[in-house]
C-alpha cells in the first residue's frame, strides 16, 4: 500500500463531518442539557484484504454549550491499522456572531504516520438567509500538512436547507495538493430527516476526484484516480439524557480498494 493512499481519506472525512456541523451549529441551548460526551467504535473492512486489512477507530468526544451563541468541543480518536497505529485530537467551536451569521473554527493535530494529518486547520463562514433563517450558504477553508513534504489547501462552498423536519445540503470542495499543485474536485450531498432530541437519520452520497503527486516513485508522476462514498447514519434519544448512534458506510477508490463499514456510539447529555 502506498503512503498516499492512505492519506486521500483524510480528505473524505471532511465530507462526513459537514453535516453533523451544520445539525450542532444550529443547536441552541434553549434550557437542554448543556454538555454532551459521546463514545463510539468503528471497523472497516478493506478489499483486497490482503493489501489493506481491517481499519479499527475508537473515539471519545467532548461538547459544551456555555453560552447559547458558543459551543466548542475537544475529540480523540486512535487508529489501528495494519500499516500502524495512530492517534489524533481535536479542538473547533462554533460562534453565533448574529443572528444571520455564525462561524465554525477547528484544529487537529496528529501522531506520525503515513494516514493522519501532522497538523490541520479548518475554518468556516455560515450566513443564513430567508425569513426564518432557514437557508444557510457557507464558505470554508482548509490546510492539512502531513509528515513529509505533503500539504493541502480545500476551498469549499454550497448551501444548506432545513424545512420542517428535514434538513439538505449541497457542497463542493476544491483541492490543491503539494508537491506539484494538483487540483481536483469533490462534491457532497446530503439528506436529513427527525427532529432534536428525539432521532436524526442522514444519508450522505460524496464523489470527484482524488489527485496528488506520487513522489514515492522514482520518476514522480500525477495520480487522478474517482472516489465514490455513501454513508447511513442514524442517532436516538434513549430519554431526555442519553441515546445511542451508527453509521453503515461504503467507498470505493477506483484502481485501489473498496471499504465497508459500520459504527456503533453512546452519548450522554447532562
Amino acid at each position: 500500500m502506498t503512503k498516499r493512499l492512505s492519506l486521500v481519506f483524510s480528505l473524505l472525512l471532511v465530507l462526513v463531518l459537514y453535516p453533523f456541523q451544520q445539525l450542532k451549529a444550529l443547536d441552541q441551548n434553549d434550557g437542554k442539557p448543556n454538555s454532551r460526551i459521546e463514545l463510539s467504535t468503528a471497523y472497516e473492512y478493506l478489499s483486497p484484504h490482503s493489501g489493506y486489512g481491517d481499519w479499527k477507530t475508537i473515539s471519545l468526544s467532548y461538547y459544551r454549550t456555555g453560552q447559547p451563541d458558543f459551543t466548542w468541543y475537544t475529540q480523540f480518536f486512535n487508529f489501528s491499522r495494519p500499516e500502524g497505529s495512530g492517534q489524533l485530537a481535536a479542538v473547533g467551536a462554533y460562534k453565533d456572531w448574529s443572528r444571520s451569521f455564525y462561524t465554525y473554527t477547528a484544529l487537529a493535530a496528529g501522531t506520525e504516520t503515513d494516514y493522519l494529518p501532522k497538523t490541520r486547520i479548518d475554518h468556516n463562514f455560515n450566513f443564513k438567509f430567508g425569513q426564518a433563517k432557514n437557508w444557510i450558504w457557507s464558505l470554508g477553508g482548509s490546510y492539512l500538512q502531513y509528515s513529509g513534504e505533503q500539504k493541502d489547501y480545500i476551498l469549499s462552498t454550497g448551501f444548506t436547507a432545513y424545512r420542517h423536519n428535514s434538513v439538505a445540503e449541497y457542497r463542493i470542495f476544491r483541492n490543491q495538493s503539494y508537491p506539484g499543485a494538483v487540483g481536483s474536485y469533490s462534491y457532497l450531498l446530503s439528506f436529513g430527516v427527525g427532529q432534536e432530541r428525539k432521532q436524526w437519520t442522514t444519508a450522505t452520497f460524496s464523489a470527484g476526484k482524488q489527485a496528488y503527486l506520487a513522489t514515492y516513485l522514482v520518476k514522480p508522476e500525477k495520480v487522478n484516480k474517482n472516489s465514490k462514498m455513501i454513508s447511513f447514519n442514524h442517532r436516538r434519544w434513549l430519554d431526555d439524557h442519553q441515546g445511542i448512534f451508527g453509521d453503515l458506510s461504503w467507498l470505493d477508490l477506483e484502481e485501489s480498494y473498496r471499504k465497508t463499514g459500520f459504527s456503533l456510539g453512546y452519548f450522554s447529555e447532562f
